[in-house]
């Protein structure tokens, strides 16, 4: 940890802090200085440096005047919290910020933070009083997550005055802000900080990953021959099952990359067991890059040597011990001994996957509350009186894993059962886990140690294997055979292990052979590996006959003739071709390969529960080679490979549940699964929904109970959760089915129902509405299938108009702002008819260029037209993940002109508001601005959320500036891929056709018809390019624009009903007129028509 400091520095800002206190400056412009000059104070930047900016305004919960409340520490530095005030030698302030200070230390104790690890500053900036939490006078407000400041007995651990700026002083305070500012040991370890601090984008990445790289190039051209192995088998393997673009390639920055995130689980994993940060000699960090460590720990199979085992041993690993020894000092930060027990790394893997074209590795993050809340249902609906046993065939970096792990010591705990080797095998028992990426693997297993730590102590009383293996969970292919689903049913599956055969008997990859598998395994490498140091081979027929005696007795397990001598040519076969391989010096990784591929063979029916989150991937996808021709053929068993064009859209992540039930679960099995939302209503999704693989080649018993709607924006694509059990029932789904929507905060009951049309069938939860008066309890049938044409999405409520939109003229990169003529200007439409804030009006001021947006809303639209936005003052920015966050109260304290106009505006909504309480008006709980991530490229295809007309159009994205784009509630939105799709889509949404069939489903008002709302997509299909109709929809489509383009250049008339200032009714339907008066409308609204089947 480098927390060098300048002396000289201090000294400045002692002089100005001093100036500006005497002065009785206010306290955000003190604390903004202050925060100013930091990082001159520690010019290498340590992490708590950046914390003090990233940590302003945190928010936590405490208990106050008998109530639950909250607040937001001025800055949150680990679990140091620091409130501000503009000059301590005032009592009233002093007594003021010292009870804030108790409350923030109350929060951070409801959070379940250690309570010696908690430190409270009061600060004016030249006056630092540190405080710890003494005692806490009723220890049960913690369990109950209510404690407040009258529960917490502070003492006050070190004060510091300075009234002057000698060097003295300003060496005063960098002691003080090391002390406890950059304490060791205070840093929270979670996913979210792990990602920041450590990940793929941080600085400490680019710091550490340099050097791995230079070993990874050294190694490479050092042993060539070994090298060519490693790549040989990636691409054979990992990469092969990749995408069209990446299928069969080495990315060596990928390969670095992992080894980086490799090494630092490793050191992570030897903290957290020892619940400290380690100090590492040479010896002790080689010992746990190379595993010896943790199996001196009793984790037998933590660390493998796997396709990075070369660079963890020698000669290579000498290179790689410094940068592990400078990366073990930079974690002595992190509180290793409230480790949480959570997936710490897949948040950092979605920040390689962006990074690597390797599609099919899962690396999806699946967020820890949805992961509990999945894992908490499967185990609820286990069979009776069972321990749990459960399976994730795509495991990842170990969401599914860490909260089975929970709730299997929680059921062992509650049984009464003693923690011993039998409790501790248990446990190993509860959950097994596959994954092809093996990184992931390694990430996994030290996600099952951080979540079983404290059950696994004493560590080394224990010897554990943690079930968690590399390999294709659908066991078409592995490292040594790409036609293993070809093999299974024959006598052997042929092993390539280096160009040289090896006939496996199928009879050994089978779960009653296991224990003899994984012996013969054991001494046929053992046995290889004596023999090669000799000159030449020197193992005898008679020693193979004894290993496989020895192995058979070890096993339990008595072979008949037949199977002995199948075995034992293996055995001989395996032997010969380790001993050579270790003479060639292209040995190490096979025992690795060997152990794990063939495990999904050895596990199959063991299970009664099944929770993962498989890839979500179409086969089309996938590159073409022997891989994707098994998952085809595998589609066509199972009876799910839909028909026509919709074939090519074949999705994986059914294919691999399928797969997982009908191999690997019992019967009676309970099945948690993540799934894309096209489940429900997807046209290459029917012959699943429709529960086709009941009675196909290779049938599956299986019926579905619940389906959950993941709440939105949780990840890139929406989702749902199946929830289901491994059973013959009449038929797959059996009437309505039960759901809820899921979201961090709980569950909400829905349901969806069957819909049909013709002999398609999907699932919807959408709610019927009125088909007439508001008082009629009457309703009519849905649509009569729901289709989902693109993801659309509603915009935000971008809201009070008087608040946000101003006249703006552009200066520079600044923006002139002023008061909205209501009676002349060209933006009058945008505050005419306001409900509130009517007079609101900020007066003439200039303000920074990032707080203007271009705001879209339904003004600007009307059938085939999009016109220029609006530009509206919103106090918000985009956080690291890209989406929009408030801006800070102390970002926008320094910001002169921005502050005051801000400053109006909050005001006027209330005396209390800031920018967090006005963004949560404008995002709602629904999040629609916050989740409103518009991609550069691509096709802007928006629609009108009012009227009772669909009304739609589209553009090319790029006319607008995406980083500055906002659309409005009044829009839904969506982004395509081509231009085909967006004039399918306008010209559908903009058809007569159309209106007819939903006008049915338009709820019914005093004035008619409410607004269509999503009631068109509904009803759409998704644009097929291989559909000669949808082909003609576009064609004519296109032939209309170009007739209405033409239109528009001579006819005048046509720009007044464009301009937003006149009613919007009118405008659209004056403008609907001149349009199908156009030539070719006839046959434009036929095309329409013929889709539709009206």
């Amino acid at each position: 940890m480098k927390n060098q400091y300048d002396v000289v520095v201090g000294q400045k800002w002692l002089a100005e802090g001093i100036k500006l206190i005497s002065q009785g400056s206010k306290e955000d412009v003190i604390r903004h200085q202050f925060a100013a000059y930091l990082p001159q104070l520690f010019p290498e930047k340590p992490w708590w440096v950046e914390q003090h900016a990233l940590g302003a305004e945190s928010y936590v919960k405490f208990r106050k005047a008998g109530k639950n409340t909250g607040g937001f520490v001025d800055t949150l530095v680990g679990l140091t919290a620091i409130e501000y005030e503009k000059d301590l030698n005032k009592g009233d302030l002093f007594t003021h910020g010292l009870e804030q200070v108790k409350d923030y230390c109350a929060g951070l104790l409801n959070d379940g933070h250690p309570q010696e690890l908690i430190i409270g500053i009061l600060s004016d900036t030249v006056r630092w009083h540190a405080y710890r939490i003494a005692s806490v006078t009723s220890p049960d407000v913690v369990e109950k997550k209510a404690c407040g400041a009258e529960h917490v007995v502070l003492e006050e651990i070190q004060a510091l005055v300075l009234t002057d700026s000698d060097e003295r002083s300003s060496r005063q305070l960098g002691e003080f802000l090391i002390r406890h500012l950059g304490r060791e040991g205070a840093r929270p370890l979670s996913a979210h900080t792990l990602a920041h601090d450590l990940g793929f984008e941080s600085d400490f990445c680019k710091r550490h990953v340099n050097g791995i790289e230079k070993l990874v190039d050294l190694a490479f051209a050092a042993d060539a021959n070994y090298a060519g192995l490693i790549t040989k088998l990636w691409n054979d393997f990992v990469a092969y099952l990749g995408d069209n673009s990446a299928a069969g390639g080495f990315e060596k920055d990928v390969y670095v990359r992992e080894l980086y995130l490799l090494t630092l689980a490793k050191l992570l994993c030897a903290n957290i067991i020892a619940k400290k940060a380690l100090v590492s000699n040479d010896d002790d960090i080689r010992a746990i890059l190379n595993g010896d460590h943790f199996k001196n720990q009793g984790l037998t199979n933590l660390v493998e040597y796997d396709y990075f085992g070369w660079l963890n041993s020698d000669p290579h690993v000498s290179a790689l011990i410094p940068v592990a020894m400078a990366i073990q000092d930079d974690l002595r930060a992190y509180d290793f001994k409230s480790a949480p027990a959570e997936d710490l790394f897949g948040a950092t893997m979605a920040q390689l996957a962006k990074r690597s074209q390797r599609l099919l590795l899962g690396q999806e993050w699946t967020p820890a509350w949805l992961a509990a809340k999945l894992v908490e249902r499967v185990f609820a609906a286990l069979p009776a009186g069972e321990a749990p046993k459960l399976i994730d065939m795509c495991c990842g970096s170990g969401a599914m894993v860490v909260e089975a792990v929970k709730l299997a010591k929680a059921r062992l705990d509650a049984s009464g059962v003693p923690v011993d080797a039998a409790y501790v095998s248990e446990l190993a028992h509860s959950i097994t886990g596959f994954d092809i990426d093996p990184l992931a693997v390694m990430l996994s297993k030290v996600s099952w140690v951080v979540a079983a730590r404290d059950r696994l102590e004493p560590f080394g009383s224990s010897q554990v294997v943690i079930p968690i293996y590399h390999a294709d969970s659908l066991f078409t292919a592995t490292p040594l055979s790409k036609n293993v689903d070809k093999e299974s049913g024959t006598n052997q599956y042929a092993l390539n292990l280096d160009d040289k055969k090896v006939g496996l008997p199928s009879f050994l990859v089978s779960p009653e052979a296991r224990a003899l598998f994984d012996a013969i395994l054991n001494g046929s490498y053992e046995m290889a590996m004596v023999s090669a140091r000799a000159p030449s081979p020197m193992f005898t027929p008679a020693e193979l006959a004894a290993l496989l005696a020895i192995s058979e007795r070890s096993s339990g397990i008595e072979l008949n003739t037949k199977n002995k001598a199948a075995a034992l040519k293996f055995c001989g076969e395996l032997v010969s071709i380790l001993d050579g391989l270790q003479r060639s010096g292209r040995n190490g990784i096979w025992a690795f390969i060997l152990r794990n591929s063939y495990r999904p063979g050895l596990v199959a029916g063991l299970f009664n529960g099944l929770i993962s989150n498989p890839p979500w991937l179409a086969l089309s996808k996938i590159a073409d080679n022997p891989y994707k021709k098994a998952l085809r053929s595998r589609a066509d068993r199972y009876g799910i490979k839909p028909q026509g064009p919709s074939h090519l859209h074949i999705e994986l992540a059914t294919i691999f549940l399928l797969h997982a039930v009908e191999r690997y679960l019992k019967d009676g099995a309970a099945i948690g699964c993540i799934l894309p939302e096209t489940v429900l209503s997807g046209d290459h999704h029917e012959p699943f929904r429709t529960g086709a693989f009941l009675t196909s080649a290779k049938p599956v018993q299986m019926g579905l109970d619940e389906v959950w709607r993941i709440e939105r924006g949780t990840f890139k694509n929406e989702a749902i959760i199946f929830f289901g059990k491994k059973e013959a029932r009449s038929s797959f789904v059996t009437g309505p089915i039960p759901g809820n929507q899921v979201a961090p905060h709980g569950l909400t009951p829905i349901q969806f129902n069957q819909i049909t049309q013709g002999n398609r069938v999907a699932w919807s939860d959408r709610v019927p509405v009125s088909s007439s008066s508001p008082a009629s309890s009457s309703v009519s049938s849905l649509p009569t299938v729901y289709y989902r044409p693109a993801i659309f999405r509603q915009g935000a409520d971008i809201m009070p108009r008087t608040l946000i939109f101003h006249e703006a003229t552009p200066v520079n990169n600044q923006w002139a702002l002023g008061p909205i003529d209501r009676n002349s200007s060209s933006n009058r439409y945008l505050v005419n008819g306001a409900k509130l804030h009517k007079a609101f009006s900020l007066p003439s001021s200039m303000v920074p260029g990032q707080y203007v947006f271009d705001v879209l809303m339904s003004n600007h639209l009307t059938a085939f037209d999009i016109v220029e936005p609006a530009k509206g003052l919103l106090p918000i920015v985009r956080n690291r993940a890209g989406n929009w966050e408030p801006e800070t109260p102390t970002m926008l304290a320094t910001q002169g002109a921005a502050r005051q106009a801000f400053g109006r505006i909050f005001a006027a909504v209330g005396p209390t508001t800031t920018s967090t309480e006005f963004f949560k008006k404008l995002d709602t709980n629904l999040r629609k601005l916050s989740t409103q991530l518009i991609p550069s490229s691509g096709w802007l295809v928006i629609m009108g959320a009012g009227g009772d007309l669909p009304c739609a159009a589209y553009t090319d994205i790029t006319v607008f500036d995406t980083t500055k784009l906002i659309i409005d509630q009044t829009l839904y939105w969506s982004v395509v891929s081509s231009e085909d799709e967006a004039v399918y889509l306008t010209g559908l949404l903009n058809s007569e056709a159309l209106n007819g069939i939903i006008k049915d489903f338009q709820a019914r008002g005093q004035w008619g018809s409410r607004h269509v709302h999503t009631l068109p997509i509904g009803v759409t299909p998704q644009y097929d390019a291989t559909n000669a109709v949808h082909t003609e929809v576009v064609n004519k489509t296109r032939v209309l624009l170009q007739q209405w383009k033409n239109l528009k250049a001579t006819d005048a008339t046509i720009a007044q009903l464009l301009d937003p200032n006149q009613r919007l009714p009118q405008r659209r339907s004056s403008l609907r007129v001149k349009i199908t008066a156009l030539p070719s409308y006839s046959s434009y609204a036929f095309a329409c028509r013929s889709l539709y089947g009206v």
